[in-house]
């Protein structure tokens, strides 16, 4: 009689670990995408990445090192995206201005072509097919704006309906020396 108890016992304290274990297992598992998909936090530097252009060019940010760049998350379906980029496309060129790179968060090359090509962007757009990338800044609204330094640091962010505008000129104007 004693052994069959002893049994028992045994038997509901590994069912008991096992279920322990499942479920520190099973809560790992889902908080790590809430610790690990944060966005860029202003002061933090900026994840990054390499994508095809529309004009089929591969480019990776950090090419982009020395420079102060805008970049900015957008899909066509999305309103204040084509104001923001738009506006973006009005910024100064060359030593005066910083470089902007839009990201297409849909996928789709030709549908972002036909954008740049409707909105006259004379910048480059790159295309984020497997929406990787926008899952490594985490995308969650639209048009999402970065200001990086020349260190690739993130100095400001905008995102939303809230345009970059006039608080982006002025802070690229702090940013050059």
């Amino acid at each position: 009689m004693q052994r069959r108890n002893y049994y028992a016992r045994a038997r509901a304290r590994a069912i008991l670990e096992t279920l322990a274990i499942f479920v520190a297992v099973a809560a790992g598992v889902l908080a790590w995408p809430l610790v690990s998909r944060a966005a860029p936090a202003n002061g933090s530097a900026a994840p990054d990445f390499a994508l095809k252009s529309t004009d089929g060019q591969n480019l990776r940010l950090s090419e982009y090192r020395g420079d102060i760049v805008v970049l900015t998350f957008w899909a066509s379906w999305c309103g204040p995206c084509r104001e923001t980029l738009a506006q973006l496309n009005q910024l100064p060129a060359g030593d005066a201005g910083p470089v902007v790179l839009g990201v297409n968060v849909e996928g789709d090359a030709g549908r972002a072509a036909s954008v740049v090509a409707s909105l006259g962007l004379d910048y480059p757009t790159l295309v984020d097919t497997r929406q990787a990338v926008g899952r490594l800044y985490d995308v969650e609204r639209l048009p999402l704006t970065l200001l990086l330094d020349r260190d690739g640091v993130v100095q400001a962010t905008w995102s939303a309906k809230e345009q970059p505008g006039e608080s982006l000129a002025r802070r690229i104007e702090e940013l050059n020396p």
